[in-house]
């Protein structure tokens, strides 16, 4: 990794540093938040920390005069994003027909969790398919 500062003095590792910093705050702080039963001040610090993370994640690339990722960021994010969705398709085409048989068959009920799971999948994927269906258009 390349230590070249910007104007502002902003490097690659300073930029992981903050991303994951500001993540972990607000994991942390709904973490604690639940252990001491303040469920909405560690659900609200959660969101700060995921909201100004992902902010800084998704804008200082673009404000930095210093490339903050380079091609093995973005070789690496695909590899893991392929991976992640092909696990989550192999199990999905693995377990959700089955459920609905099991379920046809009297042998259990679909809940309404185990229903909203299969929705938030399919979601997933529908938005991954419109997603690559944009990024093809544009290469």
């Amino acid at each position: 990794m390349s230590e070249t500062r910007t104007e502002s003095g902003f490097t690659r590792q300073t930029y992981r540093r903050v991303v994951y910093g500001v993540v972990g705050i607000g994991i942390l702080g709904l973490l604690v938040g639940i252990a001491l039963e303040h469920h909405l001040l560690g659900t609200v610090v959660y969101l700060l920390g995921a909201w100004i993370g992902g902010g800084i994640a998704f804008l200082a690339p673009r404000w930095s005069d210093t490339p903050l990722q380079d091609e093995r960021d973005y070789e690496l994010h695909n590899r893991a994003s392929g991976l992640a969705m092909g696990i989550t398709m192999a199990l999905g085409l693995s377990i959700v027909p089955a459920l609905y048989v099991l379920d046809a068959g009297g042998y259990m009920t679909i809940s309404g969790t185990i229903g909203g799971g299969i929705l938030v999948a399919s979601a997933l994927f529908l938005l991954y398919g419109v997603c690559l269906g944009i990024v093809q258009r544009r290469s």
